[in-house]
Formats: C-alpha cells, sequence, structure tokens
C-alpha cells in the first residue's frame, strides 16, 4: 500500500498547490532547513486529525495567503478492497476506484465551507471532516462515520526529530508495539500462569468470602429495591467477568535504565529517538519473520524526520537495513540531510524531492534518477543532483567515465572526441609546464582544463577555473553521457565485457 500522491494547497509555507508523485518504497525530502520537508510530513497528520484544540486553521494557512482556502489532498493505492473488508467497513467500498488494475482512494481536508448531496440528504463540508472523492457523483463527500474509520483503515508512525515517544512507546493493539506483543500475549492466554490468574480473579471478585461480588451486594439489593418502585419487580446482579490479557498490556509502562531509571517518556530526545528506531528495527525483523500475518494487511505509514540525527555510521547502517526490510511491506517517508543514507536507496524504488525556497514560497522539485554511472550512485554524483553541490570528485567521475567508454584515456583523444561528436571546442588556453622556466600553451576544451587544474594543483601559470566554470564544464559532461552518442557506445562497451 503506498500514498501514491499528495497535493499541497496553501499549506503552510506552500504558498499556491503542490503535487508530489509519491508511489515509490521510499520517499525522501531533502534540502536546507526550513525550506519545507517536515511541512509534508505535517500536511499528512493535518489530513488525518484536523487541526488540534490549540490549532486554528489560520495556523495552517500560508502566510501570504491568509484570504485563500487551505488544504491537503492524497491518493492512497494498494489491495484498498481487501484491507477494508478485513476491518469491516464494507460500506466504504464505493469509494475505491479500480483503474487499469490499480485500486485507489483520494482523501481530502479543506478549509472551504460547502455542501454536497450524498444521497437523500444534504452534508456540510469543513475543516473539521475528512472527506473522500466519490466518482460516481464526481465530488468529495463525508459518509457517515468516516471520519472514525480513516484511523482503522490506515495508519502513521512518525519519528520525529524532536519527539516525544508516545506513539511508539503505546501499548494498543493497533499501534507498532501492540502488534509485537499480540503473538505474546496469544500464547499467554493458554499459559498456566494466565490460568492461576483467573482462578485468583473467579476467588477476589465472584466466589471467595471476601469477594467484590459479597462486599457489593447490599449496594445491589439498594439498587434492586429502588428499581422495583421505579418499574416493578425485578432482580438485579454485579457480574466481574475477567478482562482480556490486551487490557492488562494497555496499561504497560516502559522503564529505561540508562544509569538512571525512569519511564521513556521522561528521558530526553535522543534517547526517544533511540527507543523509536530500536522498536522500528524489531517491527523490520518481525516483518521478515511473519511475511503473512494478517495484522501486517493494514496499510501503515512510516514518517522518519532526520534519522541520522545523533546515530554513528554503523547505527546508520542498521537503521538502513531495517529500512530497507520495512519498505518491502510498508512506505516509509523520510527527511534527511545525510548523503551517506541516501547512497544506499539511490535506485528505482525511490523517490526523492528537493525542497528549497522560491518567492517566499517553498517548492518541492522530483531529483533526477541518480544513474549517471554504471556504478551509480556515488557520493559525489548524490551530492548534485540532490544538494546541488558541484564537487571536484564529480568532476573527475564524468571525465573518467567519459574517457573509459570513448577509449580516450588522454586529453587530446578526449577534446577531439567530444569537438568531433557533441561539437564543443577546444576555446581554453593551458600553460604547460615543462620544467626550468619552459613552457608550452595548449588549446583545451573547458572540461580538460578544469581536469588539468585539479591533477595539477602545483601548475602557478594558469588562472583557477571559477565556481560557474566548473558548473558549466559538469552540466556539459552529463549532457554527453545522457545522449543518444554515449549511450550507443556504452551498450557496445558493454556487449564487449561480457564477452
Amino acid at each position: 500500500m503506498k500514498i501514491s500522491k499528495i497535493i499541497l494547497e496553501n499549506f503552510k509555507a506552500f504558498a499556491g498547490r503542490h503535487e508530489l508523485d509519491t508511489n515509490k518504497p521510499v520517499v525522501f525530502l531533502v534540502g536546507e532547513n526550513n525550506t519545507g520537508k517536515t511541512t509534508v510530513f505535517k500536511a499528512i497528520d493535518f489530513l488525518r486529525s484536523g487541526a488540534p484544540r490549540d490549532k486554528t486553521i489560520d495556523d495552517y494557512k500560508n502566510a501570504n495567503h491568509k484570504d485563500k482556502h487551505v488544504s491537503v489532498t492524497i491518493e492512497i493505492e494498494g489491495n484498498l478492497e481487501q484491507s477494508i473488508e478485513n476491518f469491516s467497513e464494507v460500506k466504504y467500498l464505493p469509494y475505491v476506484v479500480t483503474d487499469d488494475g490499480t485500486q485507489r482512494i483520494t482523501l481530502k481536508r479543506t478549509s472551504e465551507e460547502y455542501s454536497v448531496q450524498q444521497g437523500k440528504k444534504s452534508v456540510d463540508i469543513n475543516i473539521r471532516k475528512i472527506t473522500v472523492y466519490n466518482s460516481v457523483t464526481d465530488q468529495f463527500e463525508n459518509p457517515t462515520g468516516f471520519d472514525k474509520a480513516i484511523n482503522t483503515l490506515f495508519e502513521v508512525v512518525s519519528i520525529w526529530s524532536d519527539m516525544d515517544a508516545s506513539e511508539l512507546t503505546d501499548f494498543g493493539s493497533t499501534k507498532t508495539l501492540g502488534k509485537l506483543l499480540k503473538d505474546v500475549c496469544n500464547n499467554f492466554e493458554t499459559s498456566s500462569n494466565w490460568n492461576n490468574f483467573l482462578d485468583a480473579h473467579n476467588v477476589a471478585f465472584t466466589t471467595g468470602e471476601d469477594s467484590l461480588l459479597k462486599q457489593s451486594q447490599h449496594l445491589v439489593n439498594d439498587i434492586q429495591k429502588s428499581l422495583g418502585e421505579f418499574y416493578g419487580e425485578a432482580t438485579v446482579s454485579f457480574d466481574f467477568k475477567p478482562p482480556e490479557p490486551s487490557s492488562f498490556v494497555k496499561l504497560g509502562d516502559i522503564i529505561v535504565n540508562d544509569g538512571i531509571e525512569t519511564n521513556i517518556s521522561e528521558k530526553g530526545s535522543g534517547m526517544q529517538r533511540a527507543f523509536a528506531l530500536a522498536v522500528m528495527k524489531v517491527y523490520a525483523d518481525f516483518l521478515v519473520k511473519h511475511p503473512s500475518n494478517a495484522d501486517l494487511k493494514k496499510p501503515l505509514f512510516f514518517f522518519i524526520d532526520e534519522p541520522e540525527i545523533s546515530l554513528h555510521p554503523r547505527a546508520q547502517m542498521t537503521l538502513i537495513k531495517s529500512i530497507i526490510t520495512i519498505s518491502e511491506h510498508q512506505q516509509v517517508f523520510l527527511t534527511t540531510h545525510s548523503p551517506f543514507l541516501l547512497k544506499h536507496f539511490a535506485s528505482n524504488d525511490i523517490c526523492t524531492y528537493m525542497t528549497k525556497k522560491n518567492n517566499q514560497s517553498a517548492q518541492a522539485n522530483l531529483v533526477e534518477s541518480m544513474q549517471t554511472f554504471s556504478f551509480s550512485p556515488t557520493l559525489a554524483e548524490i551530492n548534485y543532483f540532490t544538494y546541488e553541490i558541484c564537487s571536484t570528485d564529480f568532476h573527475n567521475e564524468l571525465y573518467g567515465y567519459i574517457s573509459d567508454i570513448t577509449n580516450s584515456n588522454m586529453a587530446k583523444k578526449f577534446d577531439q572526441w567530444v569537438e568531433r561528436e557533441h561539437s564543443i571546442i577546444q576555446d581554453m588556453v593551458w600553460i604547460k609546464d615543462n620544467g626550468n622556466g619552459r613552457t608550452n600553451p595548449i588549446n583545451l576544451t573547458l572540461m580538460s582544463y578544469i581536469r588539468h587544474s585539479i591533477h595539477h594543483p602545483e601548475n602557478t601559470y594558469n588562472r583557477a577555473y571559477t565556481e560557474e566554470e566548473i558548473q558549466t564544464s559538469t552540466q556539459k559532461m552529463v549532457s554527453i553521457i545522457n545522449s543518444n552518442t554515449f549511450q550507443t557506445l556504452l551498450s557496445v562497451y558493454r556487449s564487449s565485457a561480457i564477452v
């Protein structure tokens, strides 16, 4: 199950309409601070729960568009009909649209106030109601009980950079820890300890001489007598049935001793994040061991804000493995500043959006697929496409790759090939140092000039290249690699390598 599309309209930092296609197992949001990465996460919370009591709709509107409506829309794709049937919510099946074999449901929350005709009744739509698209009537509706059903039909687990761990420490049966404990509870119900507890409960509440039932008998008699005065002859009794094991589980607490033994909720945000990630890691292992578990069929989405915070590289590797495992079953959204993290996910199974501020509005732009080389992605490549950092490392990788595939292992041959195939002229002059004060001018392309500058910093006869020049040179080489001419050569190169 995936959130395949997110549409924001005047939501917080995002002025106007912004559409993000997110139909991948892993979705990355990267960019500088305060450019809207976490805002996308907040939008999902807003869609599911609306504005909390301490907020007004103005807290969600774009600061420069207070006079316009704010809304969040998402499309969810996957085996929706089975999910709805699993949770006995079949009355919502008509809202599932099937298109070319793909099941889709579209949800929206908006500050716009209007009325829609649903069957024989008129329903008012406002910010307090979540709506679902009806393809037959071509309108967003709020069917009876739908606001509550949403929390049943799909769940969001959020791990914030400044989180409190309450979500991940909840033992409720629909929460992550509750799901992990369910198998334990099932086994516990058949244990001698539980049977002994039931016997003790029966004595304490029902059959014992000092049982609660016997001690409350005078209260029962008084109620029965009064009932007779109001209604007529009838008998009253109390029945103290034993609770389910899950009732006790919900009351559980998590205590952590890291030198000081306290409830996890009293620990700092670093410990709480570490605990949340630990639960997520165990949940990933659980998915591997129990791939057919019925509880896992409920749509569940993970939103992890800057997971690399406070994690050393080895811990980041553990986290990466967990996210990969979870993404095979559940969709994962992440914000990050870490090229190291991105390097392990840059494939066809992810999409990456770069957020930035533009004219007082946040923008989210889809990053190009990082498949420049046969050995992609490299850290330098990620930095270039994702963070717009143009480095000498990426320039060297591009130059070396083109040289290798075109069999142009010398600058002269390289420049002849790019001039012949791509009309890039040799308009730069490099002063070659021949030693003993002797020099020799050579005409080079900008690409070779910068390559010489990088590899021969000891040569002081030439001016340093500018930031703009390395940007231009890098862009030219990326274009060359993506050209049909180069890709044809690459296919031949790969074929000969196989032979």
